[in-house]
């Protein structure tokens, strides 16, 4: 790792954010977004590492990775980059209010050896509305030598109080080709193409759906087919199985997958009912994708991204995961009729 050339696309973004550093000109706080595997926590540590990278080398090539900064930065122990998340046992999913109040506290200590302390929030958008509040008065006026970087992939979600606070840096997506390549370097010569094409340009999604995600998701929506297909019994038990584990944190992951398949289709059915040309994310699958099509365009597409938004936020509002997707696949066998 040497400065910024390893990190996949975001030049602009990269170049923006790396004279600042030079320039020792970094904002107080920034709002990194951007959809979820863009790249933007990878982007978030790497900064941290380059303002505090002690290797005698040009500023733009920062960081080393080889210091002892930029080691205990990527192996998260040190002490003045703190990264604040959702606990790992948190059902929901959420930052509560009682960790931003210590994070404020960690932040106003002195500095242990570092140019800048660095705070990174990741997801952003998991602060309770009481913990985005607490936060807002040290976001706006960090204690001296303290920088601030917020990661969302839903930056809507956040109180407009702590966008405005922010400056924004929007993440794109990467182009495919590039995405394909960098894979394919890797080893994942067989799955690259689909990796990349199902990533939508997030380096992160390719590379988890590469390692063996391509699997699972296949797995996952020849399930979510075969309920729909089916009749209510059918139905009940695809959604008792998907979430049968007992811990809300266990099927959790496994429900969300299923509902960005379902978002997927959605998308596809879209652009085979607009007449588009753009390349379809279940290319495999296309007779499907056009049943869904001639079934559902073009009010049935707004239902039913309804409904899985509506599904999105009642597990979020720790609705019961089993209630959540029976209402759901009900709204989509409703507005499928027959030719589901």
């Amino acid at each position: 790792m040497a400065g910024i050339a390893d990190i996949l696309g975001h030049k602009r973004v990269l170049a923006r954010l790396w004279a600042a550093s030079a320039a020792e000109s970094l904002h107080h706080a920034y709002l990194f977004e951007g959809p979820k595997g863009a790249g933007k926590a990878t982007v978030a540590v790497r900064l941290a590492q380059a303002v505090n990278c002690t290797a005698d080398i040009d500023a733009n090539q920062r960081p080393c990775g080889r210091c002892t900064t930029c080691q205990q930065i990527e192996a998260g122990t040190h002490p003045d980059v703190i990264t604040l998340a959702p606990l790992a046992d948190s059902a929901a999913g959420t930052i509560k209010v009682d960790a931003v109040r210590e994070l404020i506290r960690q932040s106003g200590y002195r500095r242990f050896n570092a140019r800048r302390r660095m705070v990174i929030i990741d997801p952003a958008e998991a602060m309770m509305p009481s913990a985005a509040n607490a936060l807002l008065k040290t976001l706006e006026e960090p204690p001296d030598g303290t920088g601030f970087i917020l990661v969302a992939a839903n930056a809507s979600a956040l109180l407009p109080t702590i966008r405005s606070r922010c400056q924004r840096v929007r993440f794109g997506a990467v182009p495919s080709p590039e995405l394909v390549q960098w894979l394919t370097t890797r080893g994942f010569g067989e799955q690259a193409n689909s990796a990349a094409r199902l990533s939508q340009g997030c380096p992160g999604k390719a590379l988890a759906l590469a390692e063996g995600g391509l699997v699972n998701r296949n797995q996952l929506r020849a399930a979510l087919l075969t309920a729909l297909n089916g009749d209510l019994n059918t139905r009940f038990e695809w959604s008792a199985q998907l979430t049968s584990a007992k811990r809300r944190a266990d099927w959790r992951p496994k429900v969300d997958a299923t509902l960005e398949i379902l978002e997927d289709l959605v998308r596809d059915a879209t652009v085979h009912g607009a007449n588009s040309q753009r390349q379809l994310l279940n290319a495999d699958i296309p007779d499907i994708v056009q049943r869904w099509s001639d079934a559902l365009w073009p009010q049935g597409l707004h239902t039913v991204s309804k409904a899985i938004r509506t599904a999105r936020e009642q597990i979020a509002l720790n609705v019961t995961g089993k209630l959540a997707l029976d209402a759901l696949s009900a709204a989509i066998v409703r507005e499928l009729g027959p030719r589901r």
